[in-house]
């Protein structure tokens, strides 16, 4: 049996949480399923589980780790400020302060939150990814010539589809510009313009530090989705219950795959997981062509971990069940070497 650790399990919040909040009590609802059910597993496996939820404050954060230091932070928190782009921000928090957390490192999640950079870097391991141009709000009219057409507009540092929906997919410059425009103008974010793959819909989730587990591959269907309509994981496609519904749209394992293609998404999954320095557990998604070729469109650091999120369920595809894929990650987080002293307990 693995032994009992001290886990403040941090996640992020959207609001000040008043000094009596009773962190049980707000989680219990469907949209803090993945922070709930990583908290029951840890609990089941025997370790002190301490939740803590952050907003725009990190006193609290730092009484909290003098007060009760714990063994590790179980790491949730993907904003601060209600601002996803301090992801990583957080992370660097940690590691200033010497605690070990599970999941990616800050410039892991940095790096991968620029999909234009992380594309180019994955080109230079020989990865196939998608020609790609990045308008950054300083510069909205740079070129587009070295792409071909049709194109999707995407924010660039946003996930979960944030921002993307049948208007990102552009047949010409016109409807390109018009996206970009709308998302400089409603997001205020930088945006990456990137040629559209025509293929199947692939995630490829992978395990560990220097020792890889690949699982096994997933795959969006798009079922009824009009034929004229480009097969896109949308927002929408992603996220609304009655619009998948209605479309037939689905996630499941990818089936038909032979033995040499799973070989060959397995080796790309670990080269570009090396490639951008990633540890504890990530997601690719990936697109197959007609002709069986593998384009990585981006790297997802620190994926949902719901027991209805990509990661889990294919794990438990090979396996592992949802326990031990928690106490995995965990072991994963503990491996990570110090980065210098730990910050005195208070009093001391």
């Amino acid at each position: 049996m693995a032994r009992s650790r001290k886990v403040l399990v941090l996640f992020d919040y959207p609001y000040r949480p008043a000094k009596d909040e009773v962190w049980g009590a707000s989680i219990r609802d469907e949209d803090w399923r993945c922070e709930r059910e990583v908290m029951e597993a840890l609990k089941g496996l025997g370790h002190e589980v301490t939740p803590f939820g952050i907003h725009d404050r990190v006193r609290p954060l730092l009484l909290e780790i003098r007060r009760r230091p714990p063994d590790i932070v179980f790491n949730l928190a993907e904003a601060y400020a209600n601002v996803r782009a301090n992801e990583a921000n957080l992370a660097g928090f940690l590691e200033l302060l010497n605690v070990p957390y599970t999941g990616c490192r800050s410039n892991a999640l940095s790096l991968c939150r620029h999909k234009g950079i992380t594309q180019r870097l994955l080109a230079t391991h020989h990865l196939k990814v998608p020609r790609s141009v990045t308008l950054p709000l300083s510069n909205r009219r740079a070129s587009l010539k070295n792409l071909k057409f049709p194109v999707i507009v995407k924010p660039l540092g946003l996930e979960g589809s944030d921002g993307i929906s049948q208007s990102s997919f552009a047949e010409d410059r016109e409807a390109c510009w018009a996206r970009v425009k709308y998302l400089h103008e409603s997001l205020k974010t930088d945006v990456n313009v990137e040629e559209y793959i025509e293929g199947r819909e692939l995630y490829s989730g992978v395990l560990g530090n220097l020792r890889l587990t690949v699982l096994p591959a997933r795959e969006m269907f798009f079922g009824k989705l009009a034929e004229d309509r480009p097969r896109i994981a949308t927002f929408k496609a992603k996220w609304d219950d009655q619009y998948r519904k209605e479309r037939g749209i689905r996630n499941d394992f990818a089936e038909g795959l032979p033995d040499d293609l799973r070989r060959r998404i397995a080796s790309i999954s670990r080269t570009a997981y090396r490639a951008l320095g990633l540890n504890g557990y990530a997601r690719l998604d990936l697109r197959l062509t007609p002709a069986n070729e593998l384009y990585i469109l981006e790297v997802n650091p620190n994926p949902g971990l719901a027991t209805n999120d990509e990661i889990a369920t294919a794990a438990a595809k090979a396996g592992i069940s949802f326990p031990q894929l928690i106490q995995r990650i965990l072991d994963y987080g503990l491996q990570i070497p110090p980065f210098g002293k730990r910050p005195p307990a208070r009093g001391t």
